[in-house]
């Protein structure tokens, strides 16, 4: 049986979303059926509805993947998920699971990952979305699914970059103090870090101090001269050009330069990272693994959102507070 369902679609690169109906089938012998609540809504699903990123947007495009909602159908081989329970899906929504990646738990490197809302699927900015369970995950009881919606794709992406490149007592910093930074700075302070916030101005000193930072400076240069050789691992959150010579600067040896966000392209001094042995690396969202690990955390340590909720119906005004910058600090589609 074939079933319709209401979504917001962009018809074209840079169009405002407007309502979009489309057949969804039954769900197959793994999948299940949601029942959408929440949709976190960020700068990704900007880039796929302006058609920033070539073929992965596909018009009508239907974006949305920090997706929460109740599991209405599940298909036959489906065990560990029943209807009416909590549950959320990340930036990919399936895997072959039987390759070299899926087999090491690293799932989002498969060469045949499904991704939620790009490359013609169509995702969570709907009332129903239907996916293979096995990447559907059970939210912790005490996580409100508003708060939990940002933590599937922006709470995944830093913790796993942390996880993967920090230890309790290391000295890390946060570059960017918006829908990444303000999660960063959370987990690196759970994580058992001395966390330094970085900003381009003071106007979130106060906030970041309180979300765990110990320290915070803005990214004027007499300051970053003054704090050079005081980190050993500097997450990159923000997605504007920055003084990447300074910010090298402040690194000691064998530190990392970590990129959770998405800058333009970037040149590095090569010869500067050489003397210090420093090494570059990016975050990925993860896998399944670190997405359960992630929401554990999360739970167990009140890492949650600063979360902006926008009805349904005000879809485009929260796209629009994303591309002007004023959301603070994730926006949150209550459908």
């Amino acid at each position: 049986m074939t079933r319709t369902t209401n979504g917001w679609a962009a018809y074209g690169p840079g169009s405002p979303l407007e309502p979009f109906t489309y057949l969804r089938p039954d769900p197959g012998a793994n999948e299940v059926e949601i029942q959408v609540t929440h949709c976190g809504a960020c700068t990704s699903d900007l880039h796929l509805i302006e058609g920033d990123w070539g073929e992965a947007s596909q018009y009508p495009q239907v974006c949305g993947h920090e997706v929460v909602g109740r599991v209405v159908r599940t298909g036959s081989a489906v065990t560990h998920l029943s209807p009416d329970q909590r549950v959320g899906v990340g930036w990919y929504k399936g895997a072959c699971l039987a390759c070299e990646w899926c087999l090491k738990g690293e799932e989002q490197h498969c060469a045949a990952v499904l991704p939620t809302c790009s490359n013609g699927q169509k995702g969570g900015f709907a009332d129903f979305l239907t996916c293979d369970s096995r990447f559907v995950f059970l939210l912790p009881d005490n996580l409100p699914s508003h708060v939990a919606a940002p933590l599937f794709c922006a709470g995944q992406t830093v913790f796993t970059a942390l996880l993967r490149g920090t230890r309790p007592g290391m000295r890390v910093g946060v570059l960017g103090i918006g829908g990444l930074g303000h999660l960063a700075i959370q987990f690196a302070a759970k994580f058992g870090c001395t966390v330094t916030a970085l900003s381009s101005s003071d106007n979130k000193k106060a906030q970041a101090l309180q979300l765990g930072a110990r320290h915070f400076y803005t990214l004027d240069l007499a300051t970053l001269q003054a704090q050079e050789n005081t980190l050993d691992f500097l997450l990159i959150t923000a997605s504007n050009d920055q003084d990447w010579e300074r910010a090298i600067a402040l690194l000691r040896p064998h530190g990392t330069l970590c990129f959770a966000g998405m800058p333009g392209p970037v040149t590095l001094d090569i010869p500067a990272m050489t003397y210090k042995t420093l090494t570059v690396s990016t975050a990925n969202v993860g896998g399944r693994h670190d997405m359960l690990k992630m929401l554990e955390f999360a739970s167990e340590h009140h890492v949650w959102p600063m979360v902006e909720i926008f009805p349904t119906e005000q879809i485009n005004q929260a796209l629009d507070a994303l591309r002007n910058n004023t959301v603070r600090y994730r926006a949150v589609i209550e459908f």
